[in-house]
């Protein structure tokens, strides 16, 4: 089997055996497809399993999950996103 990867993904690949994580490639991508198949299998199990965990975070917060609250996060977010993409 080929596969073709997008260059973000192939640099990702590259960068875990350069650590040393992995050992090859296909390591890489067969450690991928594992966890994908894993997570797929919970939520078939239970569908609902995310959206409990979700909201047992939002009931146990200390913080004013309000619009606002979100919309300021999010800005958050992705300023730092930004940020740390800028020292890639």
């Amino acid at each position: 089997m080929k596969i073709g990867l997008a260059p973000s993904l192939g640099k990702f690949v590259a960068e875990k055996i350069k650590t040393g994580d992995y050992v090859d490639a296909g390591e890489v991508i067969r450690d991928g497809l594992r966890r994908w198949k894993e997570q797929e299998e919970i939520l078939r199990a239970d569908p609902d399993w995310l959206e409990r965990e979700i909201q047992e975070g939002v009931d146990s917060a200390d913080l004013p999950a309000n619009r606002a609250f979100w919309t300021d996060l999010r800005k958050e977010l992705h300023r730092e996103h930004k940020q740390g993409s800028g020292d890639r």
